[in-house]
């Protein structure tokens, strides 16, 4: 092919600088919407992941407190301030789970006078995979804390007896 056949080819209507005109935009914003979308979708996801995950911690913190400030358990009104203070720290960061169901007692009997370890367990949502009605709950998070009480003055840190 000849210089000028070649010349008149390349610059024939469909090629050259006439075609790419206004495409740089597009393929812009089509790019940026492939890669932006996913990297904001995942850090939205992980903060979520991660409020609910401090929560939690908070939780298993504040019941075994209770647990401790209630004599050990021993007085009876231990589990439902554990209840109530499990109940506090997950409201506060707007996580809507039962504290009930949230909350397991490591016990040494059923009355719970000699608790052992408290146990917080969560379920999280995903943003957007919850509406699509994949899955709810997809991602579990829980936390154990241990709960010491103080017998005959000596502290105790509530592990096996």
């Amino acid at each position: 092919m000849s210089r000028l056949a070649r010349a008149r080819w390349l610059m024939a209507p469909g090629w050259g600088a006439e075609s790419e005109r206004g495409s740089a935009t597009v393929e812009f914003i089509g790019w940026s919407a492939a890669i932006v979308l996913p990297i904001l979708y995942l850090i939205v996801a992980l903060a979520q992941a991660q409020a609910a995950s401090l929560a939690v911690a908070s939780a298993a913190d504040s019941a075994a407190r209770a647990m401790e400030s209630s004599a050990g358990g021993a007085d009876g009104l231990g589990p439902a301030r554990a209840r109530a203070a499990v109940g506090l720290a997950l409201a506060d960061q707007g996580l809507d789970d039962d504290p009930a169901t949230a909350l397991a007692l490591d016990c040494e009997d059923s009355a719970c006078s000699r608790p052992r370890a408290v146990r917080v367990e969560v379920g999280v949502d995903l943003p957007l995979v919850s509406m699509t009605g994949i899955g709810d709950d997809l991602v579990m998070i829980s936390a154990v804390r241990p709960v010491s009480t103080i017998e005959n003055g000596v502290p105790d840190p509530g592990g096996d007896r």
